[in-house]
């Protein structure tokens, strides 16, 4: 069986993915941050209500025929304590998914955008979402501070760093099949060093099997909030697109994380 190319792009996105005026000056931003991340412990209870939407488009390139889109919604809680991590689903969205099923069982092509929503956004992305502490310090570990800006964020005093992550920075398996990467990181911090938001776009090109070609391009940006010694994020929008075997992919992933009580 042949392996589609476009799954192996999205996946290898997914990789460098899975996956900033202050009157003071701050001579060390980056060391602000990095000691404020050890303070998150990321151990405090926590409920939270998240809501997704899902929106891709793939097709071949240069062709007129029409393209195959997925787009959907799910919803869900998060509840995490001392017995682990519990994902609660609504009864109306499972009795969609259900309804959805049956639908596709009787016309294969009917859409099924929730049950679309609900394969895309497993745990792998949304564990982004209560645990990044661990994707802020893989990203610190490859980049490189270019500068530091002292500006307001949200009206208040806040540093803007700016980091690169180039090629060789990556692991090995992010690195295979890649010629050329390099991916710009933002991290807006408060005065203590906590994150408040951040933005990575990146891109790159390379071969499969020295003769397949591809390029892709992702922009990720997240919002975050604290709870207890529990960093999170609030808000994440994520859109990448990749071209390679004639093919094109498109993909904008928002989700959205309230904290309850």
């Amino acid at each position: 069986m042949r392996t589609n190319p476009l799954r192996r792009i999205s996946s290898l996105i997914g990789l460098l993915i899975t996956a900033l005026a202050s009157p003071v000056i701050h001579a060390d931003g980056l060391n602000d941050l990095q000691q404020a991340l050890k303070n998150f412990k990321q151990t405090s209870p926590f409920c939270a209500q998240v809501n997704a939407s899902l929106q891709s488009s793939n097709g071949e390139e240069n062709k007129d025929r029409q393209e195959s889109n997925k787009e959907g919604h799910t919803q869900f809680t998060l509840e995490q304590n001392q017995s682990g991590l519990q994902i609660s689903y609504p009864s109306e969205l499972l009795s969609i998914i259900d309804k959805e099923t049956q639908l596709k069982k009787q016309n294969p092509q009917s859409p099924t955008p929730t049950t679309n929503a609900m394969n895309r956004f497993k745990y792998a992305e949304f564990s982004t979402l209560f645990n990044p502490v661990r994707d802020i310090e893989d990203d610190l570990h490859k980049a490189t501070l270019v500068k530091e800006e002292a500006l307001t964020f949200q009206g208040q005093p806040a540093r803007l760093l700016h980091l690169q992550i180039p090629l060789e920075k990556l692991s090995e398996d992010e690195r295979k099949n890649l010629k050329k990467y390099h991916t710009d990181v933002k991290i807006w911090i408060n005065e203590q060093g906590i994150p408040l938001a951040s933005r990575s776009t990146g891109k790159g090109s390379g071969r499969f099997a020295l003769v397949i070609g591809f390029d892709f391009h992702f922009d990720v940006e997240k919002s975050y909030i604290t709870k207890g010694d529990r960093l999170l994020v609030s808000k994440l929008t994520s859109t990448s697109n990749s071209n390679g075997a004639g093919m094109h992919e498109n993909e904008t992933i928002n989700a959205n994380l309230k904290l309850i009580n």
